[in-house]
Order: structure tokens, then sequence, then C-alpha cells
């Protein structure tokens, strides 16, 4: 029979209360304040409840100018190529974690019935152990009831060759003890067919108490083995929601770096007006000198007047 386990308002109910304390609700943290419960079932209670509450969405930054935009749009598409790959972990542990929390309830309910199982067949071995031990019994005592019959005939016989007058009589009673003998004889022959069949009863029943026996310790070995892959499970949420944290950090560092891009850009800007104006101002004079250059006479050629 299966057991009875605790439901999704339990451990939702500890769940809220443990987040409003400021901590992070976990199986042993839950299975603490329960104090009774399955880990596979809170498990599954648990992935439940999380995926019931609202998720928050981070947003990109939005600037302004074309570079600074430029700048945030590999940003986000970095965090947004992070924050894809850390969220399909993220699905995919929870569905493991799901399905060994399933497959944990299945063999949690099998190792149940098995003990229910051991305990009906150590019943019937003990059983038939009882029945073994009423038919030793009951075998000794009419071997000792076939000894005495067998000493009565010889006593008969012996009285026989006394008294011939009484030879009638004791040649009777001789034959009804020989009948007698031989009824005990059937009864003990019967008695020994049921010991052998209770023996071999008995036998069966061992046989199937170790094999019950054996795949209890296998299906409690396979429930630790789950339990533990699912604290690994476990872990590594935790592991992808603090990865999930921290590019919410970058982000926000990244979209500082872009408001200090956008000074630097704005300072940038009337660097170049000033060199423009410098450039406007050289320009000018080497015009000028190409013009005095132009009007210079050439050494070596004669006055014309």
């Amino acid at each position: 029979m299966a057991r009875i386990g605790i439901s999704y308002e339990q451990v939702a109910q500890v769940a809220d209360a443990i987040l409003g304390s400021g901590q992070q609700p976990s199986i042993r943290a839950i299975r603490d304040r329960l104090t009774t419960g399955s880990p596979n079932t809170i498990q599954r209670h648990l992935a439940t409840w999380r995926d019931a509450r609202p998720q928050a969405a981070a947003t990109a930054p939005e600037l302004p100018s074309t570079l600074t935009a430029a700048i945030a749009a590999e940003i986000e598409k970095a965090a947004a190529m992070a924050r894809s790959e850390i969220e399909g972990r993220l699905v995919q542990a929870q569905g493991d974690a799901a399905e060994l929390a399933a497959t944990g309830e299945q063999l949690e309910d099998e190792r149940d019935e098995l003990l229910n199982q051991l305990t009906i067949v150590t019943t019937e071995r003990d059983q038939a152990t009882a029945t073994a031990a009423e038919r030793a019994t009951e075998i000794e005592r009419m071997t000792a009831e076939l000894a005495r019959e067998r000493h009565a005939a010889e006593q008969a016989r012996i009285e026989v060759a006394q008294g011939r007058n009484k030879q009638e009589a004791s040649d009777e009673k001789l034959k009804e003890q020989k009948t007698e003998i031989e009824r005990l004889r059937q009864q003990i022959d019967q008695l020994q067919t049921g010991k052998q069949a209770a023996e071999q009863a008995a036998a069966v029943a061992n046989a199937k108490l170790e094999a019950m026996t054996d795949r209890t310790t296998r299906a409690e070995a396979r429930i630790d083995q789950l339990e533990k892959q699912q604290d690994a499970n476990t872990k590594e949420l935790n592991s992808a929601r603090n990865q999930i944290t921290s590019q919410q950090i970058a982000l926000d560092a990244a979209s500082r770096e872009a408001d200090t891009l956008k000074a630097q850009l704005k300072e940038t800007k009337a660097d170049a007006k000033k060199a423009e104006g410098e450039a406007s101002e050289l320009r000018g004079q080497v015009t000028a000198l190409s013009t005095q250059l132009k009007n210079k006479p050439k050494p070596g050629k004669s006055d014309p007047s």
C-alpha cells in the first residue's frame, strides 16, 4: 500500500514563510519545518511553487546616441546569449530534478510494497515453521506409541507361549495389535509426508524472504543514489540563479560604462571642434605662404626692363 505524502499547499506555505524570513527555501529546510515528507515529493512541489512565482525580467539599457546604442546592443546581445544558455540549463536541470523526484517516489512506493510483502512472507515462514514443529512433535508421539504397542505385542506373544488355553484369545488380540500397529504406521507415514511438505514450504518461504530482502536493499540503495543526484541538481540550480544575478550586475555596470562613454564622446566632439578651428587657421596660413611663394621671383632670371 502506497504512503500518504504531503500536499503542495503545505510545501508552498512553508516555502513562503522561509522566503519571507530572508532565506532561500530548500528541500532540507522545508523538511525540517514539516518534520515529515519524502525529499522527492518536496522537490516536486517546490519546483511547482518556483514556476508559479513571477520572474523579474531583465531590461536592456536604452542609450540616446548611435555609438552608445551600438555598444549597448552588443552588451545586450552578449548578455542575452549568456542568459539564454543559463536559462536553458536551468530548465533542463529542473526537468531532470522533476523526473528524479517522480522516479524516487515510485521507488519509495515499491520499497513500501516490498516491505509489506516481506512481512507477509515472514509470517508465512513462521507459520510453516510452527506447523513443521507440530508435525515433528506428533511424529515423536506416534513413534513412542508404536514402541509401546510393539512392547505390548511382545508381551502378548509371551503370554501365548505360557498358556495354550488362551491361544485363541491371544491370537485375536495379537491380530488387533498388528492392525493397530499398521494403522499407526500409516499415520506416521502421513505425518512424515506432512512434515516434508511443511519443511519444503518453510524452505520456499525462506527463499522468498531472502529475495524480498535483497530487492528491498537494492531499492533503498537506488533511493539513496537518487537523493544524492537530486541534491547535486539543486546545487546546480542555485549556481544557475547566481550566474543570472551576476549577469544582471554586469548589465548595470555596462550601463554605467555607456554613460561614461557618452560623456567622453561629448568631450571628444568639443576637442574635434577646437581642432577643426585650429586646422582652419593652419589652412589660412598655408594659403598665405603659398601665395607668397608664387609671387616671389625665381632665381637666375634677368629683369625684363
